[in-house]
């Protein structure tokens, strides 16, 4: 099919040709008509591929003649089984695993008596105890309810203290992270259980989703989340959803799906001030009859900066280890010292000091961003799938890390000048606000933190 020929050599360069030729030239054409192309794939992985990257700019790009959409179909080619006598000599293969949802785990911490808000917060508390307690007597006044912020405002314990205030109720909800979500999507279109899925999942009394921002350039994923989400809206079940960012700054994330999830509330999340956090902690020593001095108060909020759910957590396995040493050694918990605080904690400030900006760190959610591979960043592909989110990281890894231009060279196996060059491109895109630039270093700049 000329058009399908057309469509596959204008997609070449950015793809590159390795990728073109596995994934897309290795497709057998069954039939087409004038606006139907019939495509076989030679495993369940190409089937998922193609959907992945490919699905969005087939109903953008290929067309036929009179300008009509074509629309693809893949079907998963049949392989005859070899009659073969068995050997006893010949291991049996393992067999799959059979087609299950498994969801993320609520912990029993993470409810709306244990959230200590902010006077900034206190507001997104209420509007989602608000929502919960009417979520089986009508349809909801707001829907979704969209929560974002930064790392440590609050969002993953208040989307848990939702559904679990919700199972109190009697209903079933469903409450995952998006790569959980991703996750099942991927495993039903390779196990061809679509139909149990959609079951599952649109058959929920709310759906509660974590992590929405990470949604961008998933395709397939993004398809099944808007059926899921109109079929939930018309029934009148709740949905509520997290992000790093509002649904105007989101990336990569089809505009039909960005305008559903401001058709309700979006509430705004902030990480409490260092004072805040201090009163939080010392709520939350209150609560567990920890009797801290103001002393290992600071020395908490200091060791652990990367984020107020960091100090809380030390402060709960300080109360605990305290009480075991106390009952040990006869060690008095309200005149515990700093080295004692300390040494009991010494595996979780080891857990806190790793958790300090890297490179890794910047090319793994570069890489996460655009859907490739860390090895595609720094390898030699030069096609712009590779070269633009290379030309991210290295602008990253220079303002963020301070790294020298050496430095950062020896990272990306490319000479100084080469690692010049890329970030004055970048810094060149964001101060004429280039949109395919700006945005999107500003949106990782965020996430990184």
């Amino acid at each position: 099919m000329k058009a399908w020929e057309q469509f596959i050599d204008l997609h070449e360069e950015s793809l590159g040709k390795a990728a073109t030729d596995k994934w897309l030239r290795s497709l057998k054409v069954l039939h087409f008509d004038a606006g139907n192309l019939f495509l076989e794939a030679s495993d369940p992985f190409q089937i998922m591929w193609f959907e992945e990257h490919m699905r969005k700019k087939v109903k953008e790009g290929l067309f036929n003649n009179n300008n009509r959409e074509i629309k693809v179909h893949l079907s998963l080619a049949k392989v005859a089984k070899p009659l073969l006598k068995k050997s006893k000599k010949s291991p049996k293969k393992p067999e799959e695993k059979p087609f299950a949802l498994t969801f993320d785990e609520l912990d029993t911490h993470s409810t709306f008596n244990t959230f200590l808000p902010t006077d900034e917060n206190r507001f997104a508390q209420e509007a989602l105890k608000e929502a919960i307690s009417t979520a089986k007597d009508a349809h909801p006044v707001f829907n979704p309810l969209f929560l974002y912020g930064k790392v440590g405002s609050g969002k993953t314990h208040l989307l848990k203290a939702a559904a679990k205030a919700l199972q109190d109720r009697g209903l079933r909800p469903i409450y995952c992270r998006l790569e959980t979500f991703t996750e099942h999507v991927v495993s039903a279109i390779r196990m061809g259980e679509m139909s149990r899925f959609r079951e599952a999942y649109r058959t929920a009394d709310a759906l509660l989703i974590d992590d929405i921002d990470q949604l961008g350039r998933k395709s397939a994923t993004q398809e099944e989340l808007f059926h899921t989400f109109n079929t939930l809206h018309v029934q009148g079940k709740q949905i509520i959803l997290a992000s790093s960012c509002p649904p105007k700054d989101l990336q990569h994330i089809e505009p039909r799906l960005v305008s559903r999830f401001e058709w309700g509330l979006s509430i705004p999340l902030t990480p409490p001030s260092k004072d805040s956090l201090k009163k939080i902690l010392a709520e939350r020593a209150q609560m567990l009859n920890f009797s801290i001095k103001p002393r290992i108060v600071d020395f908490l909020t200091d060791t652990f900066p990367s984020s107020p759910t960091a100090s809380v957590r030390a402060l709960e396995a300080l109360a605990l280890r305290s009480h075991i040493e106390g009952i040990r050694t006869q060690m008095a918990q309200v005149n515990l010292s700093l080295p004692e605080a300390a040494k009991l904690l010494s595996d979780l400030i080891k857990d806190e000091e790793e958790k300090t900006l890297t490179p890794e760190h910047i090319l793994k959610t570069v890489a996460e961003h655009f859907g490739i591979r860390k090895d595609d960043i720094t390898g030699k592909s030069q096609t712009r799938e590779c070269a633009l989110p290379r030309q991210i990281a290295i602008y990253l890894c220079r303002t963020k890390l301070s790294m020298p231009y050496m430095k950062i060279g020896d990272l990306f196996g490319r000479d100084h000048s080469t690692i010049m060059s890329s970030f004055k491109l970048i810094q060149k895109g964001i101060d004429s606000s280039d949109p395919n630039i700006a945005p999107i270093v500003s949106f990782l700049d965020k996430r990184i933190g």
